[in-house]
């Protein structure tokens, strides 16, 4: 028995149909892949906001959590970036003090020791972040002492959104307080608003894809909702 091969118009069904499955199933691909990165951001927000809450906590003192352009010598505050910091805050305590304060000292290492004396002393007794270097009052006063830092921004597409921003610096500046609490910022007073802060993370304008709002109530805990904010 001689097998019959496929038709032209056999054979322009099958690509038709493969088309159009192809047409259904990448864009969904596309919005999957969109949708994990949202929520990535956010979980690394939340994260980085959770890590300065419970160090204040453990350390019994009052910890900065801030949204910088960069995590190297250049960078500044934003209130429009997927990167982070978390540092030992001492504005409170001398608030012509600006130590705690990452701009343009991202790149330092994570302090050791973990806590810092206050007022800085002439002499220190211990080194800034490494034994090899003599301790100095100048190493004691410009190390921002950095705690944690966000992964490197290699997520394309997200747009991120923090409110309110500080005047001065014009960025998304968290203090927490040794109960976990919100405290004043070294820029200025802690917000009025019921959350005290709020952060979208969205798909790019003309992408498809999730958005995530992740608030901070006046006591110091977060939560990360799926939609634009305000959560509700």
């Amino acid at each position: 028995m001689l097998s019959r091969g496929f038709s032209l118009i056999e054979m322009l069904l099958v690509l038709a149909i493969a088309g159009i499955a192809l047409a259904i199933a990448v864009p969904s691909f596309q919005e999957t892949m969109v949708n994990g990165r949202s929520r990535g951001v956010a979980e690394s927000i939340q994260i980085g906001l959770v890590k300065a809450r419970s160090e204040a906590i453990s350390r019994n003192a009052p910890m900065r959590f801030q949204l910088v352009s960069t995590l190297d010598s250049t960078c500044t505050a934003s209130g429009a970036s997927r990167l982070w910091v978390v540092t030992q805050y001492v504005g409170l305590t001398a608030p012509a003090n600006t130590r705690g304060v990452p701009a343009g000292r991202c790149n330092v290492a994570a302090y050791t020791p973990p806590d810092q004396e206050e007022p800085c002393p002439a002499t220190p007794a211990y080194t800034v972040n490494t034994a090899a270097t003599p301790p100095t009052a100048a190493s004691c006063v410009t190390d921002p002492f950095i705690v944690d830092k966000s992964p490197a921004d290699r997520v394309p597409d997200i747009n991120v959104t923090a409110t309110p921003t500080m005047g001065t610096p014009a960025g998304f500046v968290v203090t927490f307080g040794a109960l976990g609490q919100l405290l004043a910022n070294l820029e200025g007073a802690l917000p009025a608003g019921s959350p005290a802060y709020s952060v979208l993370i969205a798909p790019a304008t003309g992408v498809t894809g999730r958005s995530y709002c992740l608030e901070v109530n006046s006591s110091g805990n977060t939560r990360l909702c799926t939609m634009a904010c305000p959560c509700t």
